[in-house]
């Protein structure tokens, strides 16, 4: 049985978590929200950080590197006839450096943006931090970048891929949180929108 630590407002457990849920997978939960005391968390991550997957006796964490694994442990678990149909790997092997390259993009949002809702939450701004200034800047090109490539079918068109989850993710809890509103973009704009009803896209939303 998978055992998943996670946080039900965390879009990296949340990437994580899609994931499961169109493989199919049953998995235990440990689902904490707000910070988990250091030293119970020490032990799972050194990072402490979420999500964290236990499989049998390895123990998995960063969000990437557990989809890779479920992706390459389960490569044929899918929760039904869905179409497009779930990728099966990472990156498309004829586009693998430049999916690679779309995958380390939204890491860099995700994390731009994780930030600045931490930051705001003690009090910064990004009018009043450089660091912060500079944060929303990057989500912006990054986003630009995005927008060059992606379609509104998403960035594998014929497949729901990783990438799709990694952008839908981190928009959703940048606008659930007020932290950052997508504007203009509209093939990312469509990205999202055609993959809201997917099960599960709308199982995993953020509360």
């Amino acid at each position: 049985m998978l055992k998943l630590w996670f946080s039900e407002g965390s879009p990296f457990a949340r990437k994580v978590r899609i994931v499961l849920a169109e493989k199919g997978l049953e998995y235990e939960k440990d689902i904490r929200d707000g910070l988990r005391p250091i030293d119970e968390h020490r032990h799972l991550h050194p990072g402490l950080a979420v999500p964290v997957l236990r499989a049998s006796d390895l123990t998995l964490f960063e969000s990437s590197l557990i989809q890779d694994y479920l992706l390459k442990s389960y490569p044929h678990h899918n929760n039904g006839a869905l179409t497009p149909p779930f990728i099966t790997t990472m990156t498309r092997p004829k586009n693998h450096w430049e999916d690679a390259k779309t995958l380390a993009i939204l890491e860099t949002i995700t994390n731009a943006i994780v930030n600045l809702k931490l930051m705001r939450d003690s009090g910064a701004t990004p009018d009043s931090v450089a660091y912060l200034k500079r944060q929303h800047i990057r989500i912006e090109s990054c986003l630009d970048w995005l927008e060059e490539r992606a379609t509104v079918e998403g960035f594998a068109p014929g497949w729901f891929s990783v990438m799709d989850i990694n952008l839908i993710c981190p928009i959703a809890y940048a606008e659930r949180r007020e932290v950052y509103k997508l504007q203009g973009r509209p093939k990312l704009k469509g990205l999202i929108a055609h993959f809201a009803q997917r099960p599960s896209v709308r199982s995993t939303r953020i509360p």
